[in-house]
């Protein structure tokens, strides 16, 4: 009987389900260990993400008096998170409704103010970025390295590292880990307009929180507010906008901001409302976008089989399953894959008195649950970003037949 000579978990990500693991292993008095890459808690890039279903699996990680700053977190703090909540699919082209999708009770949250709630009590260690993972030959621990020298031991490692993660790589090897573009881009804006055209933007017809524009040319447009923190100033309030476009072959790289913002004010002029105002109201010179090639990784394919090396080391969020976000799925999977790895290893501890083998039973049940389900959505949201970007196909689209609806 082998038994962990150190035993705590080693993290390796401060995002959403790094956390969320690490809130839940700290309320089981769990050994733990969190490292992240950056420098610090700065957010480089911001943006904001829904959490719906996955709710009643954060519930039971995150302390009730951490959790009921849930609603300070979202874009627009002001707004009931109801059970349903309805997201507008609109007809691009003429600003027509196409339909009301439904979704369980619906936070939009902030990046940065839900990461900042998660990380409440927790140590994390700043500016560690793996270089290479080894393995004890007892089957007991497994060590992190970091590109810093030092080096972390620890019964079990958790990567949480985000959709290109340096641990999938270490795992499966440069090839095999890496993304796989999906014909698509889409430059994320972030814009601040008047105080009557931000109302405007907000003003029946148009959904307060958010609204997705489907074109019959094969573009979908996506409106959001991004920060309305000061309902007394909507002059400060800034909204997120984007046009997602059919792309091949990297025909986008190369180009600077700005013209990654002329291109999607160009493509805006072929829209009705909110989108054909807000492009048109964005500075031609804004810097703050940013363009990205639509990517996933598919963790149920032959190839993307890794060795979990007697269950020390295992993959959950972003780290395991990067998927499209049409449809809105990804943090709501890295919450349940945080809840369903913290099950795992509450079933297992004891302490840290643990034999090898109770730990690779575990996670490997962890794994065929987790790349069973997650496989699916990163299929699904794959499909569903096609449809969205072809008019004949949209009404089969999984948004259109399912909301956000957990499948």
């Amino acid at each position: 009987m082998n038994r962990a000579s150190s035993p705590r978990v080693l993290i390796i990500g401060a995002g959403a389900a790094g956390l969320a693991l690490a809130q839940g292993l700290k309320q089981a008095r769990i050994p733990f260990t969190i490292f992240e890459k950056n420098a610090s808690q700065k957010e480089k890039r911001n943006w904001s993400m829904n959490l719906h279903w996955s709710f009643d699996s954060l519930e039971p990680l995150v302390p009730k008096e951490i959790l009921s700053k849930l609603e300070s977190t979202q874009c627009d703090p002001h707004i009931i998170a109801n059970d349903p909540n309805q997201l507008s699919f609109l007809n691009g082209q003429t600003g027509d409704v196409l339909k009301q999708v439904e979704s369980s009770r619906l936070y939009r949250v902030r990046r940065d103010r839900f990461r900042a709630m998660l990380l409440t009590g927790i140590d994390v260690k700043w500016g560690k970025s793996l270089s290479d993972i080894s393995y004890a030959e007892d089957g007991a621990t497994v060590t992190a390295r970091f590109a810093d020298g030092t080096q972390e031991t620890g019964s079990i490692l958790i990567a949480t590292d985000g959709p290109h993660s340096a641990v999938r790589t270490l795992l499966l090897g440069k090839e095999k880990a890496k993304t796989k573009p999906i014909g698509y881009a889409a430059t994320m804006c972030f814009t601040k307009v008047s105080r009557e055209q931000a109302l405007f933007l907000r003003s029946p017809p148009h959904n307060p929180l958010y609204q997705v524009g489907v074109h019959p040319n094969g573009y979908c447009a996506w409106l959001a507010v991004q920060d309305a923190e000061d309902a007394e100033h909507p002059e400060d309030w800034t909204f997120m906008h984007y046009i997602s476009y059919p792309e091949s072959g990297g025909d986008t790289i190369g180009r600077t901001t700005r013209e990654h913002v002329a291109y999607q004010k160009q493509l805006a002029k072929q829209f009705a409302d909110p989108w054909k105002s807000i492009f048109k109201w964005m500075p031609d010179d804004s810097e703050t976008a940013w363009n990205i090639r639509l990517r996933n990784w598919d963790p149920s394919l032959p190839d993307h089989r890794w060795d979990n090396a007697l269950g020390r080391v295992t993959l959950a969020g972003d780290a395991a399953h990067p998927m499209t976000f049409q449809r809105g799925q990804g943090l709501n999977h890295a919450i349940e894959d945080a809840h369903q790895i913290y099950k795992t290893i509450r079933s297992f501890w004891n302490g840290g008195g643990f034999t090898n083998g109770d730990r690779a039973k575990a996670i490997e049940d962890y794994e065929t649950e987790m790349i069973e389900r997650t496989g699916k959505e990163v299929r699904m949201s794959e499909a569903n970003t096609v449809a969205a970007h072809n008019w004949d196909q949209i009404n089969s689209s999984h948004s259109l037949k399912k909301g956000l609806m957990k499948d």
